[in-house]
């Protein structure tokens, strides 16, 4: 992590604001160095770009910052705004981010602040890697052990049980990454300048540590107040799929099937018990249970009332956009067309006008029968989990983290809260039983889990069973999905491909040429 310090004038001018026997303005301006020392963090985890490095920049969300970063005074200013209108700002902005491009802001720390105590891999040793065949001289040399232990200053390596409670140790498939790498750099054509680079990054900095520490790359865990266990900078849960492939090998994912969704029907019939309803459930909760049951038939009739025939819009991508909305739905997006300014002033789009942007097809979508019933049985479970959280759970209610910024009980806060300490219980009884039967998860990442070999269909029906049975709900349910690891690829049979490419192209313009010259093919018998 990052430890930040600032100039006295900073708390001396907030205390001046605010006098308070009990402190305010230290404990408010703590919170708030806590929250931008987090985001610093993460930023050259995911790695900064040859221009931010240069600058001096980091990429982080101001709005995060503002929110989270506390506030102060009756009138419950935000801490971040009260710095940028005295001048005490303590990051200035570069290049403003947008909600259009999905970018965060790129900011320059001010004179106010510096930083110490960094402790992430050595970003100017990683940035040099161009090549394979660098990073390979690069790994074959000494500087790994200090990757190493830079990224892990206090990990202890001959405590194996006090590393194991701080760690998750992931076992890298080496060769599988660099090959990895080498597509990535000469032969991926679907990925941007900006998405190749990050991806480079990440892969080199867990085949880096991980040529240091034996095959195994060692995941800080970082505990989420919501139940979910995070990792600390790059891990396998924010790397790209294609990478996590590459990373793991040859093996098994295994998730929840439509988990958010499963998980909600789990109360279907506590809430028509609620209501005194013996209508069959099935009549209450026809769409979802039909999503539930045949989602590729669901997905089918829904994208055929949403998308037109004229649309020159791939199939496959039709079903994804659609799959993200519904997914949106299941979290609680909102069923609207209409966005809104948030705290910081910045227009803020509803999930849905981001993942359908076509405004026609996003009508069409909200006005289907099926999704409009979906959507109403969506808001029936949420509002009924919310009133059974409030008479089962008070003592939580006063939680902050369950709180909007105003001091209000967050439904949204709520439901997520619920459904990832359900979902963390359920993937644990998960791994229980295959750890009964000698498996052990190459990875986590919280609905999922990935083993090395492919689970026969007795223990997944066992680990369904008792997922179903011991938190009471029918609905849970498991996907499984093969990996394969990426094979070594040779610079010079990617040479001699785009050599043949251009071969071909050459043959076939020269070929042009000739007919438009009027040449007649000598094959031919007339």
């Amino acid at each position: 992590m990052f430890k930040i310090s600032i100039n006295s004038s900073v708390l001396a001018a907030l205390q001046a604001a605010f006098p308070d026997p009990k402190n305010t303005a230290c404990r408010a301006l703590n919170k708030y160095l806590q929250t931008l020392e987090q985001l610093l963090f993460d930023a050259v985890q995911f790695g900064r770009s040859p221009e931010q490095l240069k600058l001096d920049t980091f990429s982080i969300s101001l709005q995060k910052l503002a929110n989270l970063g506390g506030q102060i005074g009756l009138k419950r200013m935000r801490v971040h705004a009260w710095l940028r209108e005295n001048n005490l700002e303590l990051v200035r902005t570069v290049v403003e981010g947008s909600n259009l491009t999905g970018r965060v802001s790129d900011v320059k720390l001010t004179d106010l602040i510096c930083l110490e105590n960094q402790l992430v891999p050595d970003q100017d040793a990683i940035d040099m890697f161009s090549t394979d065949a660098e990073l390979q001289q690069y790994l074959d040399g000494d500087t790994n052990q200090k990757i190493d232990q830079l990224i892990y200053p206090d990990r202890s390596v001959g405590d194996k049980e006090w590393n194991l409670s701080k760690y998750d140790p992931l076992e890298v498939d080496q060769d599988s990454l660099r090959s990895y790498i080498v597509w990535v750099s000469e032969k991926s054509n679907l990925m941007s300048v900006a998405e190749k680079e990050h991806a480079l990054k990440q892969a080199r900095i867990i085949l880096a540590v991980s040529k240091s520490a034996d095959g195994i790359y060692y995941q800080c865990k970082k505990p989420s107040e919501f139940g979910r266990i995070y990792y600390e900078g790059v891990s396998i849960q924010n790397v790209n799929k294609e990478l996590r492939r590459a990373i793991l090998g040859d093996c098994w994912g295994y998730d929840i099937r439509s988990s958010v969704i499963a998980w909600k029907m789990g109360f279907s019939q506590d809430y028509l018990d609620s209501i005194g309803e013996s209508t069959e459930l099935r009549k209450i909760f026809k769409a979802t249970i039909c999503y539930l049951e045949d989602k590729d038939d669901f997905m089918k009739t829904v994208r055929h009332f949403v998308f037109l025939n004229g649309e020159k819009i791939d199939r496959s991508f039709q079903t994804m956009l659609l799959k993200k909305a519904i997914t949106a739905i299941g979290f609680g997006a909102r069923a609207t067309s209409v966005g809104w300014k948030d705290v910081g002033g910045q227009w803020q789009n509803p999930a849905l006008v981001n993942i359908l942007q076509n405004s026609e097809d996003r009508a069409r979508f909200l006005g289907d029968s099926t999704i409009r019933k979906f959507i109403q049985e969506q808001n029936t479970l949420d509002s009924f989990i919310f009133s059974e959280f409030k008479k089962t759970a008070p003592e939580l209610m006063s939680e902050k983290c369950l709180q909007t910024p105003s001091g209000r009980l967050s439904k949204s806060k709520v439901l997520a809260y619920c459904y990832q300490h359900s979902e963390t219980q359920v993937m644990d009884i998960a791994r229980t039983v295959v750890a009964q039967h000698g498996r052990n998860p190459l990875a986590n990442i919280h609905d999922a889990i990935f083993l090395r070999h492919k689970l026969g269909i007795e223990l997944k029906h066992e680990i369904e069973l008792q997922m179903q049975e011991k938190t009471d709900n029918p609905y849970w349910k498991l996907s499984v999905d093969q990996l394969e690891r990426y094979s070594s690829v040779s610079k010079d049979v990617i040479a001699d491909e785009l050599a043949h490419k251009a071969r071909i192209q050459d043959e076939e313009a020269n070929a042009a040429r000739a007919r438009d010259a009027g040449y007649v093919n000598s094959w031919s018998t007339d």
